[in-house]
């Protein structure tokens, strides 16, 4: 819906390459905040955030400008980590009721590479 290319990287290296964009500091209006999906659940829906991405574009016309699409798509990031975050700590609050051990956690897959992910 950005319009970000994504050549050889696949939407979420493309998506995290668009948000590391430095050329446009001075983002045009605050986005608010996108829908978290199954909060409080351990349970994922990212239907929600896209949609609530896909409103904000329809409520513009349609045409967003760079900056704009930055600040969306740094929002779309944030909100979708944000629920990976909330859902390792449900799990692990859960876990731990239940006296389930945990002594690790693996993050994999192309996800794990994220880096606003890992700086998390």
């Amino acid at each position: 819906m950005l319009e970000i290319p994504w050549g050889e990287l696949g939407p979420g290296a493309a998506l995290e390459h668009f948000c590391l964009n430095r050329d446009h500091n001075q983002l045009p209006e605050i986005i608010p905040p996108l829908p978290r999906g199954q909060s409080g659940k351990l349970a994922f829906s990212y239907s929600g955030l896209h949609s609530g991405v896909e409103r904000y574009i329809t409520a513009r016309g349609g045409d967003l400008d760079v900056p704009t699409k930055l600040a969306l798509a740094r929002a779309f990031q944030t909100a979708a980590v944000s629920q990976l975050e909330e859902k390792v700590i449900l799990a692990l609050h859960w876990c731990q009721k239940n006296g389930v051990v945990i002594r690790d956690i693996v993050v994999s897959g192309g996800v794990a590479s994220n880096k606003f992910l890992r700086q998390r």
